[in-house]
């Protein structure tokens, strides 16, 4: 463990070339997070050099703490190689942070993966690594992680392989929320329903123009479906709304055109 002295850019981001590192956002003011320093003390010695925690003070290093989007502390964000690869905010208990730990400080598995997932953001990359994808997740069905972005990018095509790749997934773990987005989005392209009610019809209709990937059509139609009725099919057209808007992120432009008309469908 070690204190920030005054230069982020070398004791962190370019520490991190060499180990991950822990920074904790901190303040001696702040009664969780003398809870939480010791904790992540414990846990840094027991790993052993796996990963190097960086302790920041905000009583001290203010402008820095708002540099790095922190509002509330404690507030910890994970470095590897000079980038932010996870954060989480509030004074997590020894358990929960292991597991934490086990799924975000990188490995040489996690770094494929990783490899994977950034070809995957390049268009003419992508088909080859979704097959890149499959491989890994046959060859390490341990990492849930991997099994989880399969389960993304596939719900809308084979829903029900989907849901079986992300059924370890329970609640509680920490990456529950966005299985649970596959489970959704597999439960609206599995929908029948009723054409002759409203709200199912719209349900339907959703569906197919993803089926036909027109994005843009089937978030409209969940929308009208919030508007007619948001509580029905056990609140489907709303929770289907929310499972779009993640897959497609917070900074699609399909998510800041309509997130706002969804929100005030809601009332």
């Amino acid at each position: 463990m070690k204190d920030l002295t005054n230069n982020f850019e070398t004791e962190v981001l370019e520490r991190s070339h060499e180990v991950p590192v822990l920074v904790d956002f901190w303040s001696p003011t702040c009664g969780p997070c003398l809870f939480l320093g010791p904790v992540l003390e414990k846990l840094e010695t027991a790993d052993e050099g796996k990963w190097e925690l960086m302790k920041v003070n905000t009583m001290h290093h203010g402008p820095l703490a708002h540099e790095y989007g922190v509002s509330a502390i404690p507030h910890v964000q994970l470095f590897f190689k000079g980038k932010k690869v996870s954060e989480f905010v509030g004074a997590l208990p020894e358990g929960t942070l292991k597991k934490w730990l086990d799924e975000f400080i990188p490995t040489e598995t996690k770094e494929r993966l990783n490899a994977i997932r950034e070809r995957m953001q390049q268009p003419e990359e992508q088909e080859n690594a979704r097959a890149d994808l499959r491989i890994f997740v046959q060859e390490h069905p341990e990492e849930l992680m991997g099994k989880l972005i399969l389960a993304h990018q596939i719900v809308l095509e084979e829903p029900q392989e989907a849901v079986s790749l992300v059924e370890e997934i329970k609640l509680g773990h920490l990456l529950h929320g966005s299985a649970d987005t596959v489970r959704i989005l597999a439960e609206l392209m599995t929908f029948e329903g009723d054409p002759e009610v409203p709200v199912e019809n719209r349900l339907r209709t959703a569906r197919e123009a993803i089926d036909n990937r027109d994005f843009e059509a089937a978030i409209v139609m969940l929308v009208e479906a919030v508007q007619i009725d948001k509580d029905a099919v056990k609140e489907l057209p709303r929770r289907a709304s929310i499972a779009m808007f993640n897959l497609f992120g917070s900074q699609h432009p399909l998510t800041a055109r309509y997130r706002r008309r969804f929100e005030m469908a809601l009332y």
